[in-house]
């Protein structure tokens, strides 16, 4: 289990599905099998496009000063998760508030602009190809109250019935 799955799920009251890299909120029905093998997918091209831009995660990018922290898929399933309801996705999830910041995604590609690339990886092509079957696509950023240095980074979009997308964690020593 990844060390992002194991702080989430102590921070938060969700659960892992099965043994996949999906988190899933205690009071949400579970996604079909087809919506979470392409949930699972979009966190393995993540994780990839991550790699090949030599950072952990893809949502806090280069911002983070520790590589212990990978992306992974969520859903929320039906809701209000749309920009301006980032409180409502920290609801749902059971993560106690903290300090929100929207993050900026680049227009093109959908990759959160913490992720300081000059130049495409197919990786990070392939992600984005990915992305783009996300709708009303948003990204933003939680430092916990009890949270320490931890920073949540969420991008949420609407897939299938529902909400989905991804979650990461980076680390700010600088607060």
């Amino acid at each position: 289990m990844s060390a992002t799955i194991q702080t989430i799920q102590r921070l938060a009251s969700a659960r892992l599905l099965s043994s996949s890299s999906l988190i899933v909120p205690h009071n949400v029905p579970a996604p079909s099998d087809q919506l979470t093998a392409d949930l699972q997918s979009l966190a393995a091209s993540a994780q990839r496009a991550a790699a090949s831009v030599l950072c952990s995660s893809i949502l806090a990018g280069h911002t983070s000063e520790s590589d212990d922290f990978d992306d992974a898929a969520i859903w929320l399933g039906k809701g209000a998760y749309g920009t301006g309801n980032e409180q409502a996705v920290l609801n749902s999830l059971g993560i106690p508030g903290g300090r929100i910041s929207s993050v900026e995604l680049s227009s093109d590609t959908h990759i959160p602009k913490t992720v300081n690339s000059s130049t495409t990886t197919p990786e990070l092509s392939a992600l984005s190809a990915k992305l783009a079957e996300l709708q009303d696509l948003h990204c933003f950023s939680v430092q916990p109250d009890n949270g320490g240095s931890q920073v949540i980074y969420s991008l949420i979009g609407k897939k299938a019935n529902g909400w989905a997308g991804l979650v990461g964690i980076g680390i700010w020593s600088d607060n």
